[in-house]
């Protein structure tokens, strides 16, 4: 009997003492920085968007956050180191939707379903831009000119979100488009402005201040509410074209982190990097650059992640003929 009652107390001692440093280790996390691996070089979206986050967490949290840019395969060598490095919630990446469709297209290697996601970032609409002061004044004027005579759309990289949106208003308005593609989206803008290139597919965060500069005129948006920064740009879909016969195309940043990070550190992370993305700061920066800032965790956030990644595997298996 008095064997019986020291196994339970032995047990129970275990028990509490697990709870205990499971609690502690929730408690205590983090002790140091945190670094977030921005795939892409400094100045882009991406690597603001990040630099934004830093003063709130070191205003909220007393933690810094440290930015480091691993740029090159189109996110792919970034999001690569995140996914081999140590997974003590340290190391996490701004992964987007150029990830996941180098995945689909088996341009980049991982499972998705493994790596952790922590907390969505923001949501960003893409547009068609043309030269302020050209040849198409609205959409339908550049969506007449491309039924009768080819015109020519500037594309960040290839076979992404931007290109497959482009494909698809193609598609829907029976308008044929010759796509070109180029390193980055400033020089797409470069391009129009110079006149090689007659429109772009590109973020508005990307030609915000070339539109204010009346460089620029954005004549629709691919998402379905429109961007409230430019509440008079009509949306392809109120025109009467269908750009989602394949899912929710989206352009996401989300922060992730690699597989089998801890439980309580998971959520940890989640919620500070939910409570900063909510913060004043941020939501000014986001709405300043044209985006929308709606942070998601937790299985919310796993099923948006994965509902892109379909749709992004669509698109490259009727868009792209990836096989």
């Amino acid at each position: 009997m008095k064997k019986q009652l020291l196994a339970l107390a032995v047990g129970m001692a275990l028990v509490l003492s697990m709870a205990t440093g499971c609690e502690k280790k929730s408690k205590e996390f983090p002790q140091k920085e945190i670094t977030v691996v921005v795939p892409w070089s400094p100045g882009g979206t991406n690597d603001l968007m990040a630099r934004a986050l830093q003063p709130v967490f070191k205003e909220k949290f007393n933690v810094d956050l440290v930015v480091k840019n691993t740029e090159g395969g189109g996110s792919a060598v970034g999001i690569n180191e995140v996914l081999t490095a140590k997974n003590d919630g340290y190391t996490v990446g701004l992964a987007s939707s150029s990830f996941l469709a180098l995945v689909t297209q088996g341009r980049a290697e991982a499972d998705v379903e493994k790596i952790t996601n922590i907390c969505s970032v923001s949501e960003e609409p893409i547009v068609l831009a043309v030269k302020a002061g050209g040849k198409f004044e609205k959409a339908e004027d550049f969506l007449a000119q491309a039924k009768t005579g080819q015109v020519s759309i500037g594309v960040p990289g290839s076979n992404n979100v931007n290109q497959a949106y482009a494909m698809l208003l193609g598609q829907a308005a029976e308008a044929d488009f010759l796509f070109m593609p180029f390193d980055g989206g400033s020089r797409v803008i470069t391009e129009i402005l110079g006149d090689h290139v007659d429109s772009g597919v590109l973020k508005p965060s990307e030609v915000i201040s070339q539109v204010n500069a009346g460089e620029l005129k954005v004549i629709g948006v691919f998402n379905k509410d429109g961007i409230t920064t430019m509440p008079d740009v009509p949306t392809f879909e109120s025109l009467g074209y269908d750009v989602f016969t394949l899912g929710e195309i989206k352009q996401a940043s989300y922060i992730m982190a690699p597989e089998g990070v801890d439980e309580q550190v998971k959520e940890k992370l989640a919620s500070m990097f939910k409570e900063a993305v909510e913060s004043e700061e941020f939501k000014s920066f986001a709405g300043e650059s044209g985006m929308i800032s709606q942070p998601l965790t937790g299985k919310e956030l796993d099923t948006y992640v994965g509902d892109i990644y379909k749709a992004l595997d669509n698109a490259g298996k009727e868009l792209f003929a990836v096989n």
